[in-house]
């Protein structure tokens, strides 16, 4: 079974403030999951990190404080030195993981879908923010997301010997604030 790397909780914590629904939220960092984490992990990487055998019926609170070394500073971030003896400092996958689910609320939060399409609800003491502010929150949020995410790439690239289940496969490019992604197919 495929866990959520982070919780409800932890957007608050690592991105911004929210308080949307917590079923949605839940729903939101699966898909970011999906679409953002997974690809750029490799499926190798992402089984080791989000997949949870339940065997003997336990839930694994816990999976993200087993983690230690390389896997621990990847997942949660924190400073750690290049090849060329320079310091870094990664925010970890996490915090990439919280600004991916926290854009998709933006953009999706209210919208809901019913038996006569998809509609927007609100009560009569809230306003529905524009469509053109809400893409303009929903862009800013990807492009800091894919920042952080760019900070795990660095960081696995630099450090793949210490995870084996990293492999660097064709070289993908993604130009920050736009998710044009290039690849390089053959030689």
């Amino acid at each position: 079974m495929i866990k959520n790397l982070i919780t409800y909780e932890e957007i608050s914590l690592l991105a911004r403030p929210c308080t949307t629904d917590q079923e949605r939220a839940e729903a939101m960092i699966a898909e970011a999951q999906r679409e953002d984490i997974r690809p750029r992990l490799g499926d190798a990487l992402y089984i080791k990190l989000a997949f949870v055998e339940d065997s003997e019926g336990k839930e694994d609170a816990q999976k993200t404080t087993e983690l230690t070394g390389a896997y621990k500073t990847l997942v949660e971030g924190g400073l750690w030195t290049d090849r060329a003896g320079k310091p870094r400092l990664a925010q970890g996958l996490k915090t990439a993981l919280a600004y991916y689910a926290l854009a998709r609320i933006i953009r999706d939060g209210n919208v809901q879908a019913t038996t006569y399409g998809a509609v927007v609800k609100d009560d009569q003491y809230s306003m529905d923010p524009e469509r053109s502010e809400r893409q303009r929150q929903y862009r800013e949020l990807f492009a800091q997301a894919d920042g952080y995410m760019n900070e795990v790439s660095a960081f696995l690239a630099e450090n793949g010997d210490a995870i084996p289940e990293y492999k660097k496969e064709t070289p993908c490019a993604t130009r920050r604030g736009s998710r044009t992604s290039i690849r390089i197919i053959g030689k």
